[in-house]
């Protein structure tokens, strides 16, 4: 099993690639379907699971693009309501598929790999959030004994309310693409991962911010990020997993 973090700029696309395999976000824009291709076997035009984490839409615009070129089993949101052009049609080209989802949910990916949804804690369904990040679906996949921390775009303020439920990881995918307001202290040192992903790209925003990767330096977590490292791929096994980037020149 191995799962993907792509270097789409400044956004998030998550490739799980197992015997039911699961994307999660898109990215800004539809180079989506160019990574996809370059992992997937060309006749396969299937995707079991795309998960939306929240609907802006360096998270939604590629999903678009990719419902409409392969087939999909399932998708899950949150169901919180931001009334974009990208997010009504995401939610109408989904709408038969879509599940909501909330702390609890779960699905297996092969034997020994599983998905699980550790926020938000209640229904976000028909609501509508001053902030969809605070809405970001977070999972964590387990493989074997390697647990992998998937944060969408949640700040550190909610995801400190999840901490304790999530425990030690070796893997952390940063949230909000390094912001100055995903991640504090407190949360890297309950879950005190080995490593960190940050998917980042060019932007005005400062992601990743100096605070957050000081923080991560400081407990010595290797980091990588897609902007300076490229796709980075974890690969997951009984013997546990290992880390590869694939830079393109």
């Amino acid at each position: 099993m191995s799962i993907w973090v792509f270097d789409v700029g400044q956004g998030d696309a998550i490739f799980i690639d197992a015997d039911v395999d699961a994307l999660v976000d898109g990215g800004p824009t539809n180079i989506i379907i160019e990574k996809l291709s370059l992992i997937l076997p060309f006749w396969d035009r299937s995707i079991d699971l795309i998960v939306n984490t929240h609907p802006h839409a360096d998270h939604l615009s590629g999903l678009i693009d990719v419902l409409s070129r392969y087939q999909v089993d399932q998708v899950w949101t949150t169901g919180q309501v931001y009334q974009t052009g990208a997010s009504d049609a995401f939610a109408s080209m989904s709408q038969q598929i879509n599940k909501i989802v909330l702390a609890g949910s779960s699905i297996k990916l092969q034997e020994n790999v599983t998905l699980d949804v550790f926020w938000p804690s209640t229904s976000l369904q028909g609501k509508v959030l001053e902030d969809p990040n605070d809405g970001s679906i977070v999972m964590l996949l387990t493989c074997f004994n390697s647990r992998i921390l998937l944060t969408g775009d949640l700040g550190a303020k909610q995801s400190e309310l999840i901490q304790a439920a999530i425990g030690d990881i070796d893997v952390l995918k940063v949230g909000h693409h390094g912001s100055a307001t995903s991640l504090s202290t407190e949360f890297l040192e309950v879950i005190n991962p080995e490593v960190a992903i940050i998917s980042v790209g060019e932007n005005d925003y400062g992601h990743p911010s100096t605070s957050v990767l000081d923080r991560l330096e400081s407990i010595g977590v290797d980091t990588y990020r897609t902007d300076i490292n490229g796709d980075v791929r974890v690969i997951c096994s009984e013997d546990g997993y290992q880390v590869t980037i694939y830079k393109q020149q």
